[in-house]
């Protein structure tokens, strides 16, 4: 009985000893009398990806000289230590107060994450003596000003030549190259006199949210008309979005203020004009046994120093002459005939005939399409071609004649005269 009512008394006075314990630490903590304070940071507000220089006074407003001290700074997400730099910081012994070397200054540096969103972040300072960071006398968190701008651009552009014409898909990738999120943005472009036209919608596309480092694209259906002149266009783009994230403050009439749009403006050229395209039927077989064909410009852009030529192949060869054939320049809409004297492997049938038809387009480049149709190979038509001679001879026979008969009719005129 009496062992544990010696215990109950033990545990008791311990109880009772701890408050009157941790009174006493505090107390002797507080007559250290040290303070610390931020006295700023550069830049004000830090924006990712930057070096963020803080500066600290320590101060001794006790009544006794401190012992050597050594100040800290603990990083954490979204600062890390620079390369090079310290983190750590031996301020010495600080006079006590009213002295001339109570307080000291000490700066430090911190990188800033690349991809942190604005807001303001906790920065933990300690405080404690050389050789005793386990009793840390100070330990307080100073909140950091990180203004993270949104920033994006037009990255690419699908289309860089425009047939007339011709529906063409253009498109643009648009980029958040910023830190953070890109929301509420509004892309629009528009062509030098309207030449180039959206078709099936409007020039504007809106979209709601690209993330850090994303990008999304937007495509329009376009169509310039077919009677435009080649040459290359200005194309203005316009991309506007919200510069911040979250960027607003709500008043006490609950309605939103200081909404920051960006606006970014760019040009870009692009070339109307281009190739064009080609049709060629076959025409005729001649008495010669040369086979004619029709070479059209069924495109809308003008083809120059054109050329048709017939490719070694299965099935036909040449009989004479070159397998190409110059045909100068074709509008639009034009045609011309070209000959080629070809021999086929077989007769009385249709057989496959390739070609190769080479321009230059309207912004310069030399193009090359292969075309290829179904020919009836067939002999040359001796009888036809006897049928010619022979009526051909007839004529002249009697074109002599009748010369010779109106020789014969002058000169009895003219002896009558004479007479």
């Amino acid at each position: 009985m009496k062992l544990k009512f010696i215990l109950k008394i033990m545990i008791l006075c311990v109880v009772i000893t701890v408050p009157f314990v941790q009174s006493a630490m505090a107390i002797n903590a507080l007559d250290k009398g040290i303070m610390v304070d931020m006295l700023n940071q550069k830049p004000d507000p830090v924006k990712p990806g930057d070096v963020l220089e803080v500066r600290y006074s320590i101060q001794n407003t006790g009544s006794s000289e401190t012992g050597n001290l050594v100040v800290e700074v603990v990083p954490k997400y979204p600062f890390k230590k620079v390369s090079g730099s310290n983190l750590i910081e031996n301020v010495g012994k600080l006079g006590r107060r009213y002295e001339d070397d109570r307080s000291k200054v000490v700066k430090f540096e911190m990188l800033v994450d690349n991809n942190v969103n604005a807001g303001q972040y906790p920065l933990e300072v300690l405080v404690y003596e050389q050789g005793n960071k386990d009793n840390v006398c100070i330990s307080r968190e100073f909140y950091i000003d990180v203004d993270s701008e949104s920033n994006a651009e037009i990255e690419s552009i699908s289309l860089e030549k425009l047939v007339p014409g011709k529906k063409t898909n253009l498109s643009f990738v648009i980029k958040n190259v910023g830190n953070s999120p890109l929301k509420n943005a509004m892309f629009s472009w528009e062509s030098t006199s309207d030449l180039v036209l959206p078709v099936g919608s409007s020039n504007v596309k809106y979209i709601n949210f690209i993330d850090i480092d994303g990008n999304t694209t937007v495509d329009f259906q376009v169509l310039t008309n077919v009677n435009t002149k080649p040459g290359l266009y200005k194309l203005d783009m316009t991309l506007t979005y919200d510069d911040v994230e979250e960027l607003q403050t709500i008043t006490q009439a609950g309605t939103l203020e200081n909404q920051k749009r960006k606006t970014i403006e760019s040009k870009a050229g692009i070339y109307i004009g281009g190739g064009t395209d080609f049709d060629i039927v076959f025409v005729e077989q001649t008495m010669s046994g040369a086979y004619s064909f029709s070479v059209s410009n069924i495109g809308n852009n003008q083809a120059s120093s054109v050329t048709v030529s017939i490719p070694e192949q299965d099935g036909w060869s040449m009989s004479s002459g070159s397998n190409s054939v110059v045909l100068g320049s074709l509008q639009k809409s034009d045609y011309t005939l070209a000959d080629f004297g070809l021999i086929p492997d077989n007769y009385g049938e249709s057989l496959p005939l390739k070609f190769q038809i080479a321009y230059t387009s309207s912004d310069g480049e030399r193009e090359i399409q292969d075309k290829e149709l179904s020919v009836y190979a067939s002999r040359p038509d001796a009888s036809q071609s006897a049928v010619k001679s022979k009526s051909s001879g007839s004529v002249n026979n009697l074109l002599i004649l009748t010369l010779a008969l109106l020789g014969g009719a002058g000169f009895v005129l003219y002896k009558k005269k004479k007479l």
